[in-house]
Order: structure tokens, then sequence, then C-alpha cells
């Protein structure tokens, strides 16, 4: 939000316009959703000519999105960073951020509104202020779970399972006290192919000979890596940064995905320290049939 006070005579001499709209997609959102923005100045100086129009963000009340001065850049000279792609030839101009990061605030600093304007690059033109509401985060309990909701495969994510949630047909995975994972990834290659790669929860004593080994793989019971840390109440997180657990560009395997692979999707398997499957073990399947995929953000 920018005050600048004009005599009328300035206003209209310096075509001060204002967007006749200005709209979200999607039109509900949380402070942690991608959204974009799209001005329409259709009739307005402000765009009009081949002008570049930028953006400058805020919070009502709180405060301005710091990519509108950082780096020397203010509202005389507007951040590149700012600037709006116009559609076509048109006057209408989009603009697409994530609340939380491009305000450098949480959600809860953020609040229930988030601002904006257009203008252009040295300030002279400027559309009126624009804010629409926020959705408010909301947690719904549920037996599986990421944290993030929405993350990268370079992010810290932590996979939640809550016992207490479980089907009662669970009941070997209900009163483990050591939980696993199985777990495995979609990706894909830098030529457009897709690959698929799995770390599994294997029987002991482990088979080298196993189509799916690799050198260094260890059973499930023995790999730390595995193992879903307890925090009580029945609540299970396992937590990985996935390009690094899945070892993209690892040439330490063939069966690594290559340097470059994107994983478009991580499927994670609550189990009991061994699979029933195994032999002389019983018990349920764990999650089996309650097994979740997250898509993971590019």
């Amino acid at each position: 939000m920018k005050k600048i006070l004009f005599l009328i005579t300035t206003v209209l001499a310096g075509g001060f316009a204002f967007a006749q709209s200005a709209s979200v997609s999607p039109s509900s959102f949380t402070a942690e959703d991608q959204i974009t923005i799209t001005f329409d100045l259709t009739g307005v100086a402000l765009g009009s000519g081949g002008e570049d129009v930028y953006i400058w963000g805020f919070v009502p009340g709180c405060c301005g999105s710091p990519l509108n001065d950082q780096n020397g850049f203010g509202w005389g000279n507007s951040n590149p960073a700012a600037k709006l792609t116009r559609i076509g030839t048109s006057s209408k101009f989009t603009y697409t951020l994530t609340p939380t990061s491009y305000m450098n605030k949480t959600a809860a600093q953020i609040g229930a509104q988030f601002g904006f304007l257009a203008k252009n690059q040295n300030g002279s033109r400027q559309t009126q202020d624009f804010t629409f509401p926020v959705d408010p985060l909301t947690f719904t309990a549920t037996a599986f779970r990421p944290f993030p909701s929405k993350f990268t495969q370079d992010d810290v994510v932590t996979f939640f399972m809550d016992k207490n949630l479980l089907n009662a047909s669970k009941v070997a995975l209900k009163a483990a006290t050591d939980v696993y994972v199985y777990t495995d990834i979609d990706y894909v290659k830098p030529d457009g192919t897709g690959g698929y790669f799995q770390v599994s929860q294997y029987c002991e004593p482990l088979d080298p000979g196993d189509g799916n080994f690799y050198p260094g793989q260890t059973t499930v019971a023995d790999n730390v890596a595995l193992k879903a840390k307890d925090f009580g109440n029945g609540l299970f997180g396992w937590t990985i940064v996935p390009s690094k657990f899945f070892r993209i560009g690892d040439a330490g395997s063939v069966k690594f995905p290559p340097a470059g692979s994107k994983i478009t999707k991580i499927k994670v398997h609550f189990r009991t320290r061994l699979s029933p499957y195994c032999p002389g073990t019983v018990g349920d399947s764990g999650s089996l049939g309650d097994n979740f995929g997250f898509p993971v953000t590019q």
C-alpha cells in the first residue's frame, strides 16, 4: 500500500487511473496456496502503449512485501521481479505467488487479508488498493498426513501416522512400539521418461540376490533411516529430504534416479518392524490399504 497525495489537477494531468478489476484464482485460498492475480486494465492509461506494469503487495495494517523494496528498488523504481505478465496483446496482466513466500511472513502473520495494487515502473500511475480474504489454515486430524502439506523434493518433510485414527483391523500396527516404513517414488527423468524407485521393508536375513537389493541396503529392522520417530500419544513421524533420501544423482547404483530427475509423488506405507509376510512372523498388513501418496511440488 503506497499513500501518495495528488492535487486534482495533478491527478488529471498525470493520467492516474483505477483498474477496472482485479481477481484471484483460486478465489478461495490460504496463505500457503499458490494464487494467480489478474488485473484488467482495459480502457485506462496504466499499461497502455506497451507500458510495463508491476505488482506492489502488502498485508493491511502490517507491512509490505520485501519484493517491493529489496536490492535498492522501491516505489519510484519497481523491482523487475515484480513485473506482471501481459496476456498476449491485451490489457490484462497476471502475477503468480504464494502469500507466505511473497510476504516472507507466516500464515498467522498474514492473517485474514492480503492486499496489492498495480503500478507503472516509476510509480506515476497506479490502481486502487485491492484486498482479498485469506482463508484460515485448518487442521483436520487424519491417520496419515505430511507436514508441510505442500513441499518440493528439496524440502524437509515429515510424514505422520496417528495410531489412534487407524482402522480397528490394524491390530498389530496399533500395538507396535517400533514402526517402520515402505516407501517409493514416481519420478520424471531429464529426458522426460518416467521412473519408479522403491525402498522396501525386507525379511531377515536380507538376500543380496534379491532383484531389488542394492549395495549398502540393510533390512528395515537394521535401517534407522526407515524407522519412524515415536512422538508419544500414538503419533509417529518419518522425516526426510526427498532428493537426498532417494539419492537422486547418486552414481553408486544404476537403481537410483539419475541426476536431474524430478520426484512427482512419494508414497509411504507404515509397517510393524517385520512384515507379516516374512517367514515365522505374524500380524496384520500394516497400513496396507491405507497407503497414501502425495504429489511433490515442482
